[in-house]
């Protein structure tokens, strides 16, 4: 990553057409090209080439730039420098705040990085002078770029310090298999979880595995900061990563940081289909509830015309039974005492008593 701030051919190429010697002025700075700079000695200065002197817009934009990157380096060279010099902590939480440090450092040779590459580009207008300011200034812009390369070179060379720390730090592996078996275990327990689901009643299911599904949830956003941490470790020193034990470890983070997502993914979803069982029982229960409701109001009306039915058949049945025992005491009382006669009851008496009254025969018929 510090190689990146190194000032590329390609960063000083784009003055290349509008004059060659500014490309080979930056050549030699940069890179140490001899022969580049004897070369431009032999060149003649052509018309594009001529410096110009009335440019004072350019004359004061490479100055300023120039004072704001030396400014700049004098500071940040001395804690380099100390930095360098300090043995890495093998603590993971040290390694962290370094590589805060190292972050905000690289972002801020990165706008510095704009102000030499334009420094650089401004440069041509001037190279040619034979005025002793200007031979100041080149002087100037020489200087600056190598402690531009100092700078990133020891940037660098801190920045394998900490990779190698890293590498050595037995609390940074731990962490990383640690994460490892915990989310096997949070994968293991969200699959019996499921296949729970489908061997008891939705209601007991609800009761049951609620609670474990939001202990699971806080469990995994609690290791979300831990995770957060080592991928900004691994986006910061395993990079462009080489060896194999980096790679390893860089890859172990990139499978720590999708199985988190996935598991917190898969547990809403287990939560929110937890939800909807838990309403839709509610709803069936309340239809439930009405349904008895209203079967209960059906009986209770039933019941209250019951008892004025039956009164009334009993009532009905009562003088019906009444009018019968009366029907048959008319029958079985007799009218009087002359019902009883033998002269009423005896038909055949009462037939020939009018033949009583003749004595001389029957009576003529």
């Amino acid at each position: 990553m510090a190689t990146s701030l190194m000032l590329s051919r390609k960063d000083l190429n784009l003055s290349y057409k509008a004059t060659m010697t500014g490309l080979l002025m930056c050549k030699l700075l940069l890179i140490g090209g001899i022969e580049c700079w004897e070369l431009q000695q032999t060149r003649k200065p052509t018309a594009e080439t001529k410096v110009k002197c009335h440019d004072l817009e350019h004359w004061h934009k490479l100055n300023s730039d120039l004072c704001d990157v030396t400014s700049w380096l004098g500071r940040v060279l001395p804690e380099l420098e100390r930095l360098q010099h300090i043995a890495p902590s093998p603590s993971i939480q040290d390694i962290e705040v370094n590589i805060k440090k190292l972050k905000e450092m690289r972002r801020t040779f990165n706008t510095y990085k704009c102000l030499m590459i334009s420094a650089n580009l401004s440069s041509h207008y001037f190279l040619q002078a034979d005025d002793a300011e200007l031979q100041e200034l080149q002087e100037a812009l020489c200087s600056t770029n190598h402690s531009w390369t100092q700078a990133c070179s020891t940037l660098q060379s801190w920045e394998r310090k900490l990779h190698s720390a890293l590498m050595q730090c037995q609390e940074f592996h731990e962490a990383l298999h640690s994460l490892l078996l915990l989310l096997s275990q949070a994968e293991n327990k969200l699959h019996a979880v499921n296949i729970f689901k489908l061997s008891i009643p939705p209601q007991d299911f609800t009761v049951l595995c609620h609670p474990l599904l939001q202990t699971l949830q806080e469990e995994l956003h609690s290791r979300h900061r831990q995770v957060s941490a080592l991928q900004e470790i691994s986006s910061q020193l395993l990079l462009e990563a080489t060896s194999e034990e980096s790679v390893e470890a860089k890859e172990k983070i990139h499978v720590i940081g999708n199985k988190l997502h996935v598991l917190l993914q898969k547990v809403a979803a287990a939560l929110c289909s937890l939800q909807e069982i838990v309403v839709g029982s509610c709803l069936f229960s309340g239809q439930t509830c009405l349904s008895l409701s209203a079967c209960r109001g059906e009986r209770r009306d039933l019941s209250l015309h019951r008892p004025l039915l039956c009164w009334i058949i009993r009532a009905v049945f009562s003088l019906h039974m009444l009018f019968l025992v009366l029907l048959v005491l008319v029958f079985l009382v007799p009218l009087s005492d002359q019902d009883h006669s033998c002269s009423l009851s005896n038909n055949f008496a009462r037939s020939f008593y009018p033949m009583l009254h003749y004595t001389n025969g029957p009576p003529p018929t």
